[in-house]
């Protein structure tokens, strides 16, 4: 059961992320057509497999809440033939999974705002005008409005924005004739006027078909080829996209370590025996640039107020950190996990902590970075974690042993949070079908007012169900 849990959160993190990113760039970039409809289709079966899988799965294994979750992990690496004080393995495992799954989690979120937002203002389709135009061939020219219509404006300032009718006068390939067409266009500011020119899509052999206008150029293009979103709210679209997921991406590179592969344990490795003790914080400690400004600001009392001030408001870095002992003084180390629920279960576990202070991932003193670490627990198990810099510098700077090797050693890698598909309630499960179900409704070629409430059905629907739907006791016997 736990082997099944852990592949299926592998692969759920492998596709499910992945489409809902193909989907979203699907909606905004692809021009209507075959293609557009395969990709976002697929896109959302992808979602919809996943998620019916995942629903089934906890049906059928049962919820566990997340302590639970951590102790499962834990006891399916734990080697029943330990022996204590066992050397270091050659080889450690490569621990990519953990940060995949918190960079997914983190790049999903903004990508499904901006996923609702894009199919909620959308037009999923061309209008039958701009079919047929282009279907016998168009060219897109500025024409003076002679008549304007059925206006509706947004707002009673006269610079709001308007709709209305606007009327152009078409002229025929061949210039002996010139066919009166009339088309539905919105202004940012204002009500165009008679005189007033737009830019037009027609079909200059045969003007009869009609013409599409609309303000800027670019909308006109963009209905012409089919994309779901105007000009303004594209690039609204794909700026928010790319501010939210950058933020996103920041926050998950501060709570996992960057991935890393197996690799051979040598002798320039920093070796510790520890014992795991508990949690605490871990609180940075200024580094040399900033101690070196606070001195030289000590030549009165006034600059050393000053001073007291500036540090005060300094953030100071403090994160949650399991405390291991070892002969040189405890040193903690930041697991990418609940540190609260993590720690009670590693409380009295042995074994070695161990890095590779030449290493690329190795950060010098006075930053605020990590240096990447694992602790290797005579129970047979590898813990992935990162050793702040000025503490793994202070280890470094001592004089150390030689590096106990055992080159047939195995061991087995702990990742705290790969049981998570038996700690998702089943209540927001359902909910997040229903988000996708409503996606779906968004892709069909139609258009109207509802798309928005819609797409804000979809989005409350994980919550809404979540508090309505009891999700039952978690198992904590498994």
């Amino acid at each position: 059961m736990t082997a099944a849990s852990v592949w299926l959160g592998r692969s759920v993190t492998v596709v499910a992320t992945p489409a809902l990113l193909v989907l979203t760039a699907g909606w905004l970039f692809l021009d209507i057509g075959p293609v557009r409809t395969g990709v976002v289709w697929g896109a959302l079966a992808a979602l919809i497999l996943c998620l019916l899988v995942l629903t089934g799965y906890v049906l059928k294994a049962g919820r566990v809440s997340r302590g639970r979750a951590y102790e499962l992990a834990l006891d399916a690496v734990r080697d029943p033939a330990a022996v204590p004080g066992a050397a270091i393995p050659a080889k450690l495992h490569g621990s990519g999974w953990t940060w995949a799954r918190i960079m997914a989690a983190a790049v999903a979120f903004p990508t499904a705002l901006v996923l609702g937002f894009s199919l909620a203002a959308g037009d999923p389709d061309r209008s039958p005008t701009a079919d047929r135009i282009v279907d016998a061939g168009y060219v897109i020219k500025e024409l003076p409005v002679v008549a304007v219509a059925n206006v509706e404006r947004a707002g009673s300032s006269p610079r709001a924005s308007a709709e209305a009718d606007y009327t152009v006068r078409l002229p025929s390939g061949d210039g002996t004739r010139t066919v009166r067409a009339t088309f539905r266009a919105e202004t940012s500011k204002g009500v165009g006027e008679a005189g007033d020119t737009f830019p037009v899509a027609y079909a200059p052999s045969r003007p009869e078909l009609g013409a599409v206008g609309a303000r800027p150029w670019s909308d006109v293009e963009a209905m012409l080829a089919g994309r779901t979103l105007e000009t303004g709210d594209f690039f609204l679209a794909v700026w928010g996209w790319a501010a939210f997921a950058a933020l996103a991406l920041v926050a998950g590179v501060a709570a996992a370590a960057p991935p890393r592969r197996a690799r051979r344990v040598g002798k320039g490795w920093i070796t510790l025996r520890a014992t795991a003790t508990g949690m605490a914080q871990h609180v940075e400690p200024p580094s040399d640039r900033d101690t070196g400004k606070r001195q030289d600001s000590q030549g009165s009392q006034g600059s050393r107020q000053s001073a007291g001030n500036r540090a005060g408001k300094q953030s100071t870095p403090r994160y949650e950190c399991l405390t291991l002992r070892t002969e040189l003084g405890d040193v903690p180390l930041n697991l990418a996990a609940s540190h609260q629920r993590a720690a009670p279960l590693l409380v009295g576990s042995e074994g070695w902590l161990v890095w590779n202070p030449t290493a690329s991932h190795w950060i010098p003193t006075g930053s605020p970075r990590k240096a990447a670490a694992d602790f290797i627990a005579d129970d047979g198990w590898q813990l992935p974690g990162r050793v702040p810099a000025a503490e793994a510098a202070r280890v470094a700077a001592q004089p150390r042993g030689p590096v106990p090797v055992d080159a047939g050693r195995q061991i087995r890698l702990l990742e705290f949070g790969s049981l998570w598909p038996r700690t998702v309630p089943v209540s927001v499960l359902l909910g997040m079908i229903l988000s996708v179900a409503a996606a779906g409704a968004l892709l069909l070629p139609a258009d109207g007012g509802w798309r928005v409430w819609t797409a804000l059905a979809g989005a409350v629907a994980p919550l809404v169900v979540w508090l309505l739907v009891p999700a039952g006791p978690a198992r904590d016997n498994d």
